[in-house]
């Protein structure tokens, strides 16, 4: 199956953001990157100043993608661009696990541990998957738990809560469209016969 996402998938982030548009110096970006018929990944975007699990203040990063549709695995990150200037940033901040949650309603990530930022150009961690076979592409809720600045001692938060795109409805399988038509035909074919009699 194919997921036709071209055109009306644009359209749907591209009005998604700018309704939602968050200023990029006040907080971390949790963006669509790209969406393949039954894949959605995903962009985490440090700003300035971003940082999150401040040791002695929080000891774990969340983020929370809700109102989804037949997710059944996701996956944490895969790149950063964070080398080569600083390799160990690297695998820091690729330490992400993810789990579906509520029937495949919802995926959580979580780092534990201390993570890192405070740079003064935008970083990106790459590749927070979801997949649902089958689903169709709506507006999703997100939410970050545990973002602050280390420029406050963490006492100035970084979390957001947004919306994006992602796997909001599954599309009826063939045999589900059959055993509906078939449905309605046997109704019909009822009512045709009351009304014969």
């Amino acid at each position: 199956m194919t997921l036709r996402k071209s055109l009306p998938l644009t359209r749907l982030a591209v009005a998604l953001a700018a309704s939602l548009a968050v200023n990029a110096s006040q907080a971390v970006e949790f963006t669509l990157s790209g969406a393949t018929a039954d894949t959605w990944t995903y962009t985490l975007t440090y700003n300035p100043l971003d940082n999150y699990a401040i040791p002695g203040l929080a000891t774990e990063a969340t983020i929370r993608l809700t109102g989804l549709a037949g997710v059944v695995s996701a996956t944490g990150p895969v790149s950063t661009d964070f080398v080569p200037d600083a390799p160990f940033l690297d695998t820091i901040n690729l330490n992400w696990t993810a789990q579906v949650l509520n029937g495949g309603t919802e995926v959580l990530w979580t780092h534990v541990g201390p993570g890192t930022g405070n740079f003064d150009v935008d970083k990106h961690v790459f590749g927070f998957s979801v997949f649902a076979p089958g689903a169709t592409a709506g507006a999703a809720t997100f939410q970050t738990t545990g973002f602050s600045t280390d420029v406050s001692f963490g006492s100035l938060s970084r979390d957001v809560r947004g919306q994006v795109v992602g796997p909001t409805a599954a599309v009826p399988e063939p045999e589900s469209w059959a055993l509906a038509l078939i449905g309605v035909a046997t109704v019909g074919g009822v009512l045709r016969r009351r009304r014969q009699a």
